[in-house]
């Protein structure tokens, strides 16, 4: 009955102690020794397009958008397939990107 009585008296006093708020203890720097906030805030968003391709199979592609954009955008592109026979005689589809 005694051990029983006192491993009640260690809970509780353990869940008390966990159960009590704590007071944050983060060390924070003066504001005037922060400096300059090298990362934007970018607010990014899942886009889920749907892509044809040549066979005719559809398949769904999910891209992540952020803004402000950090890539620069490359206008008027387009991916192009070019026909090259190598030295060996087999045909290969090579991909290129042509830009205007």
């Amino acid at each position: 009955m005694k051990t029983r009585l006192a491993f009640a008296t260690i809970l509780a006093a353990a869940v008390t102690a966990f159960a009590v708020p704590r007071e944050a203890a983060a060390i924070t720097a003066a504001p005037a020794l922060n400096g300059p906030v090298l990362v934007e805030e970018a607010a990014c968003r899942m886009v889920r397009s749907r892509v044809v391709r040549p066979n005719g199979r559809v398949v769904y592609r999910t891209t992540r958008r952020c803004t402000p954009d950090w890539r620069p955008r490359a206008r008027d592109c387009r991916i192009v397939y070019k026909r090259v026979v190598r030295p060996n005689g087999a045909v290969v589809r090579e991909r290129v990107r042509r830009c205007r």
